[in-house]
């Protein structure tokens, strides 16, 4: 029997995990089947089988993906700016994606009460996501850019629920123009000397 080339195989991972993730946001994660994203492939269920034993296994992989995509948005957006500059990078980058990806993340916090495998990975991107927000908030308290009377943990966490409510309410409708307004608003309200 041939060995499989372990090049190869993270290739094919990938792949899998990159149609995984456009079919979940097309068609949502209950609407897509395992068949169908290894029809997309053009391989066998049992083949993706063999990278992933179940479709919460793929969400994950399919989430960590998310999670190193968010990562460098947040990394990019900070970088070589003040607070204020880089929230409305980072707003500007995640505004880019799309409704049908705040559709599935939607989806995904609907299911997770119900199920403790999708509970855990989305409690894992947000706690990295977080972490992310609040080492740089930290490097900019450093510098004096954010005021030390702010706890970055704190700022962190709120910064991670406003935008991400903002994102949501725009994938129902709320106008752009609107929804970076209300963030940038928050946030030079947060920076103002108390």
């Amino acid at each position: 029997m041939p060995r499989i080339i372990p090049e190869y195989k993270e290739e094919v991972r990938k792949k899998i995990i990159d149609t995984a993730y456009h079919l979940f946001m097309v068609r949502g994660y209950h609407g897509t089947t395992m068949e169908e994203i290894a029809g997309a492939l053009g391989v066998t269920k049992p083949a993706i089988y063999q990278y992933f034993p179940g479709k919460e296994d793929l969400f994950a992989a399919v989430s960590e993906r998310g999670r190193q995509e968010l990562k460098g948005i947040l990394e990019r957006s900070y970088r070589d700016r003040d607070f204020r500059g880089g929230s409305e990078a980072l707003f500007d980058s995640l505004s880019r994606y799309t409704p049908q990806f705040y559709g599935m993340f939607s989806e995904m916090m609907i299911l997770a009460p119900r199920n403790e495998r999708i509970r855990q990975i989305l409690e894992e991107d947000r706690r990295g996501d977080i972490l992310v927000i609040e080492r740089f908030i930290a490097r900019q308290q450093e510098k004096g850019l954010v005021p030390p009377r702010l706890d970055a943990n704190t700022l962190a966490l709120a910064s991670h629920a406003i935008i991400g409510g903002l994102l949501l309410d725009m994938s129902t409708g709320l106008d752009r123009g609107e929804a970076k307004r209300i963030w940038i608003t928050t946030v030079e309200a947060l920076l103002k000397p108390s």
